[in-house]
Parts: structure tokens; sequence; C-alpha cells
């Protein structure tokens, strides 16, 4: 059985870990969310690259495989913003 003083340092150890984990628990929040922020500004960083590539037809080999890798990505973007923010909502 524990004595008074070793309860009260376990305690104080309690206290000292929960606290670290809140402190990592913030840290991964604050880093989710600032993934969710990258992801929302990739539509206008690159609106100039994505909007030629919306103009491009499919009968040019590059502008057709150019055209299936944006939808790829398109689609892998919508999904990966959707899970993040979904994250932040549950946080």
């Amino acid at each position: 059985m524990a004595t008074a003083s070793e309860v009260k340092s376990g305690l104080d150890s309690i206290a000292d870990e929960i606290a670290a984990v809140r402190k990592r628990f913030a840290t991964a929040k604050s880093s989710i969310e600032g993934g969710s922020t990258a992801l929302g500004n990739i539509p206008t960083k690159w609106a100039d690259v994505l909007s030629t590539i919306d103009g491009y037809g499919t009968e040019d080999a590059f502008e057709a495989l150019t055209k299936a890798e944006k939808a790829k990505l398109a689609t892998e973007f919508v999904a990966l913003k959707s899970e993040i923010d979904t994250l932040i909502a549950n946080f």
C-alpha cells in the first residue's frame, strides 16, 4: 500500500502526464488545422494552372494526360480535405 507522500507524488505525476498529453493534443490539432488551411489554399494558389488545364481538350496526348492527372488529384484532394475537416470538427 502506498504512503501518503507516495500517493501525493503519484497524483502529481499523473497530473504532469495528463498535461503533457494535452499539450501534444493541442499541437496536433494546430498542425491538422494548418493542413486544412494549406489544402484550402491550393485552388487559389494554383488557379492559373488549374484554369489552363480546364481549357485543355482530349485530342492532344499531353492535354488528355494532364486532365486525367488533375482529376485524380482532385479526387484525392477532396477526400483528404473532407477527412481533415471531419477530424477538426470532432476534436
